[in-house]
């Protein structure tokens, strides 16, 4: 019989880590899309939360979670549910709800169509592994507001952290000189306390845009040139973010 691995603990990811810091301390978790139960064992090793929900749609990983659950001794405080996204909660089960290691359009269309299912959930905790403005702009369109975000680094990998509770704010959306659009793409929490990654994203989103640029210029269409034309506005836009990236504000 495998032994229990409390002492020993699981490998958690350093992107996992960082999604675990912004769940609140004594929370009852869903992680939906769990994989291995990762995150919830992490944090009933560290006593961070009383319980948990992991959510997996296929077999193979549902069978993951499910045998690593039982080999970490926490049968009794984490429930492996199959099902479709926010469709394995009931009504006032958990209070925080994780989605992790997606695409950012997948995430927003998860929460969108298990929104019913959110009306007890006091915060959610998203990490897009792309398409962060999709997550935003649900966030936004819905009645949420990032309380916290955060980036890290893994593998070479740029991952973002989206911590959002219920509320409006639109003065998170009006930081000159970022857009609205920016600040949905970089996020509003981060352009405001600019963390030392803050740069690398924003060098992500210029260079892909010179990228594509260079693509659509060897089109003959007219299209092509309205399109190289947009982009060129764009690339101007997000130039003109360096300097304050780059220097100490007054």
């Amino acid at each position: 019989m495998s032994q229990p691995i409390h002492s020993a603990g699981v490998k958690c990811s350093d992107r996992l880590q960082a999604v675990a810091r912004w769940v609140p301390p004594g929370a009852t978790v869903a992680d939906i899309g769990a994989d291995h139960a990762h995150l919830l064992i992490h944090l009933l090793l560290r006593e961070r939360i009383k319980g948990g929900i992991a959510g997996e749609l296929n077999q193979g990983p549902y069978e993951n979670a499910r045998s690593q659950v039982e080999r970490s001794g926490f049968s009794d405080r984490i429930e492996v549910r199959r099902g479709d996204g926010l469709s394995v909660l009931k009504k006032g089960e958990v209070d925080t709800v994780v989605i992790a290691g997606m695409g950012g359009p997948l995430i927003a269309a998860i929460l969108e169509k298990g929104k019913k299912k959110l009306s007890d959930v006091r915060r959610l905790v998203l990490q897009p592994n792309n398409g962060g403005e999709r997550v935003r702009r649900w966030l936004r369109e819905n009645g949420w507001i990032p309380v916290g975000e955060s980036l890290v680094e893994e593998g070479g990998i740029l991952y973002e952290i989206i911590a959002a509770e219920r509320g409006e704010d639109e003065a998170l959306y009006r930081q000159p000189p970022a857009s609205e659009e920016q600040l949905l793409i970089l996020g509003p929490l981060l352009w405001k306390e600019k963390p030392p990654l803050l740069s690398k994203k924003w060098l992500q989103e210029l260079t892909a845009r010179e990228r594509i640029l260079s693509q659509v210029r060897s089109g003959q269409t007219e299209e092509a040139a309205r399109r190289a034309a947009q982009l060129e506005e764009e690339i101007a836009q997000w130039r003109r973010l360096r300097k304050w990236l780059f220097e100490e504000n007054p």
